[in-house]
């Protein structure tokens, strides 16, 4: 799913990738930007694919937080 995010120039027409691994249920999140993206305050590396947690707070460029959260 493609979810459009309107704030400024900070943030990329393709800012992010989440990525769920169907056979285990895991979630991921990939920068693909050039202003960055953070995983509970730590700068992702671009094109490096991070493990998400049940609960973590993403913040895009630096005008957006998303708070990702997993529901059992």
């Amino acid at each position: 799913m493609d979810l459009a995010l309107y704030a400024n120039d900070e943030v990329s027409r393709e800012h992010l990738v989440l990525r769920r691994d169907a056979a285990t249920g895991q979630f991921y999140v990939t920068d693909q930007s050039t202003n960055g993206t953070w995983l509970d305050g730590k700068r992702l590396k671009r094109g490096v694919e991070e493990p998400l947690a049940a609960k973590a707070e993403i913040g895009v460029g630096e005008v957006l937080k998303l708070v990702f959260e997993v529901s059992r």
